[in-house]
């Protein structure tokens, strides 16, 4: 089949439609001699600042070109007029808009696909209304993740197609095979039988991609963390090499672009990775680094170092413009006093201890009786109210934020000595699992409970009462529960399926559809399972972590793109065993790659089997 296709771009394709082809701009469509080709391709602009436009002339070839028999696939180019709108069957109503959370519906059974599933891709979509034409797959903003039964009352035509005369016309509404980041092109597992089906039926030789994004196999935990170093290199998430100008947050789950916001979690937690690899390593290289990031945050201000301010010793959570902190989250500011304070045992650097103890006395300064807090303070808060003041608040009974401040004060107690930080952790973790009919979750409660492990296991050994023994016991026994054949752990009860659209959403809505969080979920388990079984000895804990590390490995990123290749994305499919999850959480979605919360806290629980050893030794 001889094929000619006009691309609207000066850049070229990244996904080709098909194997061999004439490429021609789009300006010479009204000069090329259709006769001489089976089929034709129209690729439109994929940026919404350029339009493609067929001249009534072209409109009138390539309506003779079908009815004798040839094939046109369009994509993106405008039909405001009657012309081009007869031609495709599929008159537009509005300028093109960029796809946010709106997903593509298959409409009908087909070999390998299910009515109803559901399909994302990124950039451009054009809104308009069929005629003579059948819908194959619609957009909408569908809440579901694999399935819709129901088309929806908003849906609008995302491809078309059409007869018309002796040929075909198909018509796609989106970015396809203009796409200029093809991996958003998910999940491939239903990508694959659409365009396989589309080509059968069509009779164009249409050509599925090969996938962009793989996965590491049976890697080593060794192989994994040395992979996942060069990753922080290879995706720019380093402004500088050695660490001297901070870490960025991430790679956006929308954007696929490089996030530049500066967070002091992130810092630590990736100063807590190059110091362990370091140590692991003996590379000097590495531990400089990890002082680095430390360093950046002191030096740019991150924390307030002045004694008169309510809100004394505490970070903010991001590069906020502002002169003091205004948010003081409580697990960012502990994650960064728990860093600080282990790596001042570690290292012996003063100013490690005299920064992270500013945080843990702000942090006990402003911790209830019953050894809980709320999830948030804000500077306003501290000032009206005073520390005191604040400990009478409601706490957040969220083991997100409850179980990584016991996890800090544990800390403060090995560097100290002071009872006050053990006796807060151990009331706290007690009064928290008393509660546990109360807890509240965020994103699941699967990834809730993981982090209850982090301290439980060394808090237990300081319980006479047994009670976080068995708390500990139980939760694991939760968390296998939903363990998948593959070594993770599956999302379950979701607490809120409809913050969908919003952020700090899940990235599934209900129990059983097969999805892992390596942001809030298996990512920490690595460490926290690691953890239990070096406090306990319990043998299932460390079946636990093994099965998990060894998932983590397997799961890990093999891209020829450097954002991609040796990172973690945050949603996983186990069944269909690629990367996709629910796209409702807009700020931290199914594709985010976090350096801190996840490639370097994976990373980190790695490093710590690998030298056998625990945060709290």
């Amino acid at each position: 089949m001889k094929i000619a296709i006009f691309v609207n771009s000066h850049q070229s394709l990244r996904l080709s439609p098909v194997e061999e082809a004439d490429r021609f701009a789009w300006m010479d469509l009204d000069t090329i001699a259709l006769g001489n080709y089976d089929a034709v391709f129209l690729i439109g602009s994929p940026t919404l600042d350029k339009s493609s436009v067929l001249s009534p002339e072209a409109c009138a070839k390539l309506w003779a070109f079908a009815e004798q028999g040839g094939r046109i696939y369009a994509e993106l180019v405008e039909a405001f007029d009657f012309s081009s709108s007869r031609l495709f069957g599929w008159k537009q109503d509005f300028q093109a808009t960029r796809r946010t959370i709106e997903k593509l519906r298959n409409d009908r059974d087909i070999e390998g696909m299910a009515a109803g599933e559901l399909l994302e891709w990124s950039g451009p979509m054009l809104r308009g209304f069929t005629f003579d034409s059948e819908v194959k797959l619609s957009f909408g903003v569908y809440q579901e993740t694999h399935r819709s039964e129901e088309r929806g009352g908003g849906a609008l035509p995302g491809l078309i197609v059409r007869r018309l005369g002796a040929g075909t016309v198909v018509y796609a509404a989106f970015s396809l095979f203009s796409c200029s980041d093809p991996e958003t092109l998910r999940p491939y597992s239903r990508w694959a039988p659409f365009i396989q089906h589309l080509a059968e039926e069509t009779g164009l030789p249409l050509r599925m991609w090969a996938p962009l994004i793989g996965m590491g196999g049976h890697v080593t935990a060794r192989q994994s963390v040395e992979a996942n170093l060069d990753w922080f290199i290879s995706s720019g998430m380093l402004p500088s090499a050695d660490g001297s100008k901070g870490v960025y947050e991430n790679i956006h789950s929308v954007t696929a672009k490089l996030s530049p916001d500066r967070r002091p979690d992130c810092h630590a937690h990736t100063a807590l990775m190059f110091h362990l690899y370091g140590r692991w390593k003996n590379d000097e290289k590495w531990l400089a680094a990890s002082d680095h990031l430390l360093h950046y945050l002191f030096e740019e201000g991150f924390q307030d170092m002045d004694p008169l301010s309510p809100s004394y010793g505490f970070f903010k959570w991001y590069d906020f413009p502002g002169a003091y902190p205004h948010q003081l989250f409580t697990d960012d500011n502990a994650w960064v006093c728990f860093v600080l304070l282990y790596l001042y045992r570690k290292t012996g650097k003063e100013i490690y201890r005299e920064r992270g103890m500013l945080v843990a006395e702000g942090l006990l300064s402003t911790q209830r009786p019953d050894g809980l807090r709320p999830n948030c303070l804000t500077r306003g808060q501290l000032a009206e109210l005073g520390r005191a003041g604040v400990r009478e608040l409601e706490p957040s009974l969220n083991p997100h934020f409850e179980s990584i401040t016991h996890a800090a004060f544990i800390q403060a107690y090995l560097v100290t000595g002071e009872n006050a930080y053990l006796e807060t952790a151990v009331t706290g973790a007690r009064t928290l699992l008393a509660r546990r009919d109360e807890f509240k979750f965020m994103y699941s409660r699967t990834s809730g409970l993981t982090r209850l492990l982090l301290p439980l296991g060394f808090l237990a050994g300081h319980d006479h009462t047994g009670e976080l023994e068995a708390g500990l016991r139980q939760t694991v026994e939760y968390l296998t529960a939903h363990q998948h054949s593959l070594g993770g752990i599956e999302e379950a009860d979701n607490p809120d399926p409809e913050r969908f659209g919003q952020e700090d959403a899940g990235v599934y809505i209900a129990n059983g559809e097969g999805i892992a969080d390596q942001l809030y979920t298996n990512n920490f388990l690595v460490m926290n399972s690691w953890e239990a079984w070096r406090a306990t000895g319990n043998p299932q804990y460390k079946q636990l972590h093994d099965e998990v590390a060894a998932f983590m490995q397997h799961i890990q990123i093999r891209s020829a793109d450097g954002r991609y290749n040796g990172g973690w994305m945050r949603a996983f499919d186990l069944n269909k065993a690629e990367y996709f999850g629910n796209n409702g959480d807009t700020g931290w979605g199914p594709y985010c790659m976090e350096s801190g919360w996840t490639n370097a806290i994976t990373s980190a629980g790695l490093l710590l089997a690998l030298l056998d050893e625990s945060v709290f030794d």
